[in-house]
């Protein structure tokens, strides 16, 4: 990724956007970007468009509605002193009852069926011999897997729901922080979210945008509670939400850091704040604690890479003559500063109160070295296997 440095002046100025992405209980990190900014002369105005996706879009609702650091970081806290979901009893109570079915069933055929099970069985449990601590159990799972995996398409059919917790509290809870079901927002707002059904993004904006896909944008006069939460709703965990015909889910499935909608609103120049590290890692995972987070972080980069790569082939037609676009400074993203003791695979799930007054305070750490360093103007870099005079005569 290439860059140049940008040392903001006043004649440096344009219309501020600011693009928050997803990352369930990273989002407090995102709070202490933004106090940060608003401690430097070059930032301290604030953004005059937000766009957001998941917690992002909670952090861009609050700023929009001209929270303070202070106030967004108490509607935080207050999760974790009492989250706003209640998981599902009829999952669980269904899951449990189509188990018993399934158990019932299989054992009642078992003098018919034990031959060929126990052959197949045999044929596995050769992979699992001299045994060792854990074969058992890991033995158990690859037959299920590679042999009986009707059963588990079974018992999950038989879940009658599909999402382990209901969010009706957390829409109650974002009622009474904003005052009602409307975000009053005093600045350019987008909110991002996922049709299930069609599997399209929605895109919820408080202000015209040009002549844009309709089927993404959604003009309102106001965001709604039910949009934040909807675009919050992480598939599988939580339930959609229901917003006229569409069934709603969150933003980050495709589009984790909205910078379009940012452009569309009228931004001139964007800062994005990402909950991911540019950390490099080097040899073999360890855990699958590890696993899980960089596959977690390489979905999320994936997602913003897209997005920023789209902005500045933008900006390079936007500098051709008679070109209908118009260049966009696209600032390099604000991101953690690599923490392995912090930034782990719970972490985006870990609501605990001091879990997240730490990522606030990472927030400001992050945000002080991103402006210490520049901040830096984000640009496409040349591809290292073209010779430059070639990538040259190729523009």
């Amino acid at each position: 990724m290439g860059n140049t440095i940008a040392r903001i002046g006043p004649a440096d100025g344009g219309r501020l956007g600011l693009v928050l992405s997803g990352g369930g209980a990273r989002g407090p990190f995102q709070v202490g970007v933004y106090e940060r900014l608003l401690r430097d002369r070059r930032f301290a105005d604030g953004p005059v468009v937000l766009s957001g996706t998941s917690a992002g879009a909670l952090n861009a609702a609050m700023i929009a509605a001209d929270f303070s650091p202070t106030e967004m970081m108490e509607f935080w806290t207050g999760l974790a002193e009492d989250p706003p979901i209640v998981a599902s009893p009829r999952l669980f109570r269904s899951a449990f009852a189509t188990l018993l079915r399934i158990a019932w069933r299989e054992l009642t055929r078992l003098p018919w069926h034990l031959p060929s099970a126990l052959a197949r069985a045999g044929r596995r449990a050769r992979y699992y011999w001299p045994p060792v601590p854990g074969s058992l159990s890991a033995f158990a799972v690859d037959y299920l897997l590679t042999t009986r995996f009707d059963l588990v398409s079974e018992l999950l059919d038989g879940m009658r729901e599909p999402f382990l917790a209901e969010t009706s509290r957390l829409r109650q809870r974002l009622a009474d922080v904003f005052g009602g079901k409307r975000v009053r927002a005093r600045r350019r707002l987008a909110i991002n979210a996922v049709d299930l059904h069609t599997g399209g993004v929605v895109r919820y904006v408080t202000g015209p945008v040009p002549a844009v896909p309709a089927s993404e944008y959604v003009v309102v006069p106001a965001i709604t509670v039910d949009m934040l939460a909807a675009s919050a709703s992480i598939p599988l965990l939580f339930n959609p939400i229901p917003l006229g015909a569409r069934l709603l889910w969150d933003g980050g499935l495709l589009v984790n850091t909205p910078l379009a909608p940012a452009v569309a609103l009228g931004a001139e120049r964007i800062v994005t704040v990402l909950v991911t590290s540019r950390h490099r890692f080097a040899g073999p995972l360890h855990t699958m604690g590890e696993a899980v987070e960089r596959t977690a972080d390489a979905f999320l980069e994936n997602a913003y890479n897209v997005d920023r790569m789209l902005l500045l082939e933008r900006n390079r037609l936007a500098r051709r003559h008679g070109s209908p676009y118009r260049e966009v400074k696209l600032y390099e993203a604000v991101r953690p500063l690599y923490d392995r003791s912090l930034f782990t695979a719970g972490s985006y799930l870990d609501f605990e109160r001091s879990a997240m007054r730490a990522m606030f305070r990472a927030g400001q750490r992050a945000a002080s070295a991103w402006l210490e360093a520049g901040p830096a103007l984000d640009a496409i870099e040349p591809r290292r296997d073209v010779p430059a005079s070639a990538s040259a005569r190729s523009r």
